[in-house]
């Protein structure tokens, strides 16, 4: 199959981007012939609420790329669409996260399908987890001109159908971000003396900091866990806002010993230095659709605690590879993370994690792409005929 990705890679930074990237290698792996049309730019700076979209890190997950698509030049639309049939793929992926980018993209999609040449959206959030009322409109101009669509959350089903009726979808679950296995300390001690944590347990918290994710919640427990074993919270990842109230709260209850803020964009060679020192990895999501974090946690066979919202239950198999919880519970969050280490729940956890190693494999994203490239070839064949 020859195949186009749309979608940033590097020198941008972050979760879609790595996964952009590693889908592109997986797809050379498996013997496609793969082309990756990124970004010339992304945000807006006034758009963009970390300190750089550009990835620092010493090692880049990078492959080759053409950098073409710009979401504010209607000309690199057009360019684009000409490097795309000068390509004349067998199927073309568009990576889906957020509606700033439909203009861009379902404009791009309307130009392929007129050159019957299909464009699927590969969606990580069908919708923005902080949205506005214009955001619907968006996202139907974009994603109502899909051919087919893959999911990594199949709560997110519904929601699509109401954007983009009558239309292929594919479900798998998002693929384990492995490559980060190979930086850092090899093993728990090690990772711990590099951080210079004290003794005891470890509960992770990573990733960009936003209101959704629930960081506050998960402060909220952590008296209740202090007071029954010694226990450090590691929060690492940079905030996109609301800094000031979780430092303030943090020492309002006396935290200041508990918690651990590492507040910044942690480049990809320091990544599992974090998660090889950690127990328990926390997502105490108020709202989500699925997240690359469990993806990271379950790379380095770390079971997590997190909550039953969006597609984490999909994936997240309670009481074997993690615990569930209800959302904005802080006592459910306490208890459940004293009952992992209570009941000392990590080595059993982590031999279910590594059964289901296989479910999240990137070979199973591929196959779900040839599949529905396959239904899409025979959807064109079948109006091919009904037209003679």
């Amino acid at each position: 199959m020859r195949c186009v990705l749309v979608g940033p890679a590097h020198p941008f930074r972050g979760g879609i981007a790595h996964h952009t990237t590693l889908l592109f290698r997986a797809l050379v792996k498996h013997g496609h012939q793969a082309h990756l049309l990124s970004l010339s730019r992304q945000y807006p700076r006034l758009l963009f609420p970390g300190r750089t979209q550009e990835d620092e890190s010493e090692a880049p997950l990078a492959v080759e790329n053409e950098r073409i698509l710009s979401p504010l030049r209607p000309w690199s639309w057009w360019r684009t669409a000409r490097r795309i049939v000068e390509i004349q793929p067998d199927l073309v992926v568009l990576a889906w996260w957020h509606p700033f980018f439909a203009p861009c993209l379902g404009t791009l999609a309307r130009i392929l399908a007129r050159r019957r040449i299909p464009a699927i959206f590969l969606c990580h959030n069908v919708r923005p987890h902080e949205g506005t009322a214009l955001d619907r409109v968006l996202s139907r101009y974009a994603l109502g001109a899909g051919a087919g669509f893959v999911l990594h959350a199949g709560e997110e089903r519904e929601a699509l159908e109401s954007l983009a009726p009558g239309k292929p979808i594919r479900v798998t679950p998002h693929p384990t971000y492995d490559v980060f296995r190979s930086n850092g300390p090899a093993d728990q001690a090690a990772a711990r003396r590099h951080l210079d944590l004290p003794a005891g347990r470890v509960v992770l918290f990573f990733g960009n900091i936003r209101e959704y994710k629930g960081l506050p919640d998960l402060i909220e427990a952590m008296p209740t866990v202090r007071e029954r074993m010694d226990c450090t919270l590691l929060v690492v990842g940079e905030f996109y806002g609301g800094r000031d109230p979780v430092i303030q709260r943090i020492r309002e209850l006396g935290l200041e010993d508990t918690v651990r803020l590492v507040p910044r964009y942690v480049p990809n060679e320091e990544v599992g230095t974090y998660f090889e020192a950690a127990d328990l990895v926390a997502l105490p999501y108020r709202s989500a659709t699925q997240s690359g974090i469990v993806q990271v946690a379950f790379a380095f066979e770390k079971p997590v605690v997190a909550t039953r919202v969006g597609g984490i239950p999909e994936v997240v198999t309670d009481g074997q590879t993690g615990l569930l919880v209800p959302a904005r519970d802080p006592a459910a969050l306490a208890s459940a993370i004293l009952r992992f280490f209570q009941e000392d729940l990590g080595p059993g956890f982590t031999e279910a994690i590594r059964r289901e190693a296989d479910r999240f494999s990137w070979g199973r994203l591929v196959t779900c792409l040839e599949e529905l490239a396959g239904e899409l070839a025979g959807l064109r064949e079948d109006r091919a005929v009904g037209q003679e």
